[in-house]
């Protein structure tokens, strides 16, 4: 795909000269004709396969040469000059023209000079010949730049600047909803052509220009929304005193940042996209959490209860879960199947209303309950949901030594959990038709870690569970 600038489409001549050296060529080759007219219209028009004297391209004289070797020669100095790349006062890129993939109409441009004092009557092509030797004619230079290696150049420019709209929310304190942000995108094609009307200005400083893109649910839109109906609503308890307080301001701060999201009729939200990184910059703090099945302190911890909070709600309201992940591992304030992890930015939670009417989140977390409401005016469909153990895998054992510990004492670094398989089923009715989905959550089984003085005998530690009955059975 290409981008074609726009030129004039016959050769540059000003009316009023013409008029006026039509007048006096009339008067010259009236009285010049004893004198020999031939001989000067031989002196003023272009010789053979030659460029008329003067003609001007892009502001220089077009020099000697054919018409196809001043184009060809034109196209190259053209082609070799550099442009400047602006995002404000910031240069984004410095190419030259033909770095960028441009391309110049070399058989167009030649036809352009080739006609200058070759077409009409007499006294136009001796007006034109006249007038390209003061500057008069300037002929205009036609050039292509596609739009793929521009956007190549700028991609990551791009990335950096191009911001996504932001709607606005609800603020359930005041009943108002807060200020949208318009997203902001460079905009190549605008970009394309500025660079080729600078081609032929001879500008060396181009502008990248910028739109702006305004979100569906702006400020306006969300002030009419009508949230006096939950339509669905889950809860859950966290600890949130003593060791648990750093655990409750990361579920406090996540629930901060679903709180009055909006999700239009077949509008998909991200949950990462919402509450943003966990990191203390964005308000959060270091508590325990869950990486590779095994608890450790990372920045964040307890989000991922108010993901699963979310999902619990969304999903027993009905609506659909467009991406999802469940735990490695069970967790104790949900059941099996209704939890979600979510790690920013790679794991994520997404939701899509498949409602009618626009629905709007509430999250509230108070002295250790969660609560997350999804608030609407429509009746949301009537949901069913079962789950069945399906299968269980027992755990394993890692041993860690510590040169620390007295001989035969062993210390129990992290409980093993059994691992599950889990079929869920969700029956969705609405407007008379049900419809059944079915699901099957995995949740590997987790490590006993113990931590024991180096050079311990395994055998001599407890059996894992089922080990003792096998143990026996083969003694």
């Amino acid at each position: 795909m290409s981008h074609a600038s726009a030129h004039p489409s016959s050769t540059t001549r000003r009316p009023r000269r013409n008029f006026l050296l039509r007048g006096a060529l009339a008067v010259l080759v009236s009285g010049a004709a004893a004198l020999g007219a031939s001989a000067a219209c031989k002196h003023l028009l272009p010789t053979e396969n030659a460029v008329a004297k003067g003609v001007r391209i892009g502001g220089a004289e077009a020099g000697p040469g054919t018409p196809r070797e001043v184009a060809a020669r034109q196209a190259r100095v053209l082609l070799d000059r550099r442009v400047t790349l602006v995002l404000g006062e910031e240069v984004a890129l410095e190419a030259s023209l033909a770095e960028l993939g441009a391309t110049v109409d070399e058989e167009r441009l030649a036809a352009r000079l080739a006609s200058v004092g070759r077409e009409g009557d007499l006294f136009t092509r001796l007006a034109d010949a006249l007038s390209a030797r003061h500057g008069g004619v300037s002929v205009p230079v036609f050039v292509t730049l596609p739009i793929e290696p521009l956007a190549a150049a700028l991609s990551r420019r791009k990335d950096e600047t191009d911001t996504p709209p932001r709607g606005a929310r609800l603020d359930f304190a005041t009943g108002k909803p807060t200020a949208h942000v318009a997203g902001q995108y460079l905009d190549l094609y605008a970009a394309a052509s500025a660079i080729e009307r600078a081609a032929a200005s001879g500008e060396a400083r181009v502008p990248v220009p910028s739109f702006a893109i305004l979100p569906d649910a702006s400020s306006e839109v969300v002030a009419s929304i009508d949230v006096s109906r939950v339509v669905t609503k889950y809860e859950t308890r966290f600890g949130y005193v003593g060791g648990q307080a750093n655990r409750a301001q990361n579920v406090a701060r996540a629930a901060a940042g679903i709180d009055g999201v909006v999700l239009l009729p077949g509008e998909i939200k991200s949950f990462n996209a919402e509450v943003g990184a966990r990191t203390k910059e964005n308000g959060f703090t270091t508590a325990p959490e869950i990486f590779k099945g095994e608890m450790r302190e990372g920045i964040g911890g307890g989000t991922c209860q108010v993901a699963s909070t979310l999902h619990a709600a969304a999903y027993l309201g009905g609506f659909e879960i467009a991406e999802r992940i469940n735990h490695s591992r069970p967790s104790g304030y949900i059941p099996m199947g209704l939890d979600a992890t979510v790690v920013y930015p790679h794991v994520d939670l997404k939701l899509k209303n498949p409602y009618s009417f626009p629905v709007v989140v509430h999250a509230i977390a108070d002295k250790g309950t969660l609560t997350v409401e999804i608030r609407g005016s429509g009746n949301p469909a009537e949901v069913e949901w079962s789950s069945a153990t399906v299968g269980v895998s027992p755990y394993k054992r890692k041993i860690e030594e510590s040169p620390g510990l007295g001989e035969g004492r062993v210390v129990l670094k992290q409980k093993g959990i059994r691992g599950y398989h889990i079929k869920k089923t969700r029956v969705v009715k609405s407007e008379g038709r049900a419809r059944v989905e079915e699901k099957t959550d995995v949740y590997p089984p987790t490590f006993e870690i113990l931590i024991v003085p180096p050079g311990l005998d395994p055998a001599t530690l407890p059996p894992l569970p089922g080990e003792a009955a096998e143990r026996q059975s083969s003694g």
